[in-house]
């Protein structure tokens, strides 16, 4: 098994063309000589360019990892948010995280009031439990070992307190075995 080179990464495998066609090649060089394709092209790349600038979720590949597609990496983050709230609300119903919901009222352009519950950040406590949730998301989402690992590390740090170290054994077994004997 080949080991891959330093610095390589996993990416989605390409699809290779069904064959070249050097006609083709060929009438594209003629076509892009003439103004009205240069123009017809310039206006097929100012319209991709607005798209993008109007949708821009479309265009972009974050939180995607490499060698997956983007439906499959949204289907997974939106799982990993699922179990980053269960989690967050497993540690409020413990009591290690306090509740804190601010209600909001807003007017409508009809007049009619709407009251909305939100959860507000107000303390770092409550800035804690976002950071913590998004720890969290980012442990159990499709991203890559080192995140994971990060993640991983900054939850535990968060919730686990770290164990006491080893205490030295400083009894000599000499009087040791002398107290056992005088038992």
């Amino acid at each position: 098994m080949k080991s891959k080179p330093k610095g390589t990464r996993k990416r989605s495998p390409r699809g290779k063309g069904k064959r070249k066609i050097s006609a083709a090649s060929i009438r594209l060089k003629e076509l892009w000589q003439t103004p009205e394709f240069r123009e017809r092209m310039k206006l097929r790349d100012e319209a991709r360019i607005a798209a993008a600038k109007a949708n821009p979720e479309n265009f972009w590949r974050r939180g995607v990892p490499d060698g997956m597609r983007k439906p499959k990496a949204d289907a997974l983050w939106a799982k990993a948010n699922e179990l980053a709230d269960r989690f967050i609300q497993i540690m409020k119903d413990q009591g290690e995280l306090p509740d804190e919901i601010i209600e909001v009222v807003s007017v409508g352009e009809d007049g009619q009031t709407e009251t909305l519950t939100v959860a507000v950040p107000t303390t770092d406590t409550g800035k804690a439990e976002r950071a913590l949730r998004e720890a969290f998301v980012l442990a159990v989402g499709p991203s890559s070992q080192q995140v994971k690992i990060a993640a991983i590390k900054t939850v535990l740090d968060f919730t686990k307190s770290k164990p006491e170290s080893k205490s030295k054994l400083t009894v000599n077994p000499l009087s040791f075995l002398d107290e056992l004997s005088d038992d």
